[in-house]
């Protein structure tokens, strides 16, 4: 069985820190350094075989440790189309992604693609 992929594109910014872990960090700047990096998401089914289905995707961490060249572990906030990237160990601020292909990726929906009521 083939997983299904779709093709996204991605704003990407580092951050500038200052601080350290005892007293807290503060992003002091931001430097954007993919304007449209290309990701191919696996799509997933979310509650399959109800009335509520719908298909989501969804960057890996795999993904992202690519993408910001990451060596550390690390952990994700935001929601399916905005990423904030934050070191795990010490809760270090390292970066975000916006999606800029899709308006939402949970469902999935392409920009300028509208959706009619039911």
């Amino acid at each position: 069985m083939t997983t299904r992929r779709i093709e996204t594109t991605w704003e990407c910014w580092m951050y500038d820190v200052w601080g350290n872990a005892r007293d807290g960090y503060t992003v002091n700047d931001r430097s954007c350094f993919a304007r449209a990096a290309e990701l191919h998401l696996a799509v997933e089914l979310c509650n399959p075989n109800t009335p509520h289905e719908f298909e989501s995707a969804y960057p890996t961490h795999t993904q992202i440790r690519l993408l910001f060249g990451l060596t550390c572990r690390f952990t994700t906030d935001g929601d399916d189309c905005v990423i904030y990237i934050t070191r795990l160990s010490d809760e270090y601020p390292i970066g975000e992604m916006f999606c800029t292909s899709h308006e939402s990726l949970s469902p999935i929906r392409a920009k300028g693609v509208s959706v009619c009521p039911a």
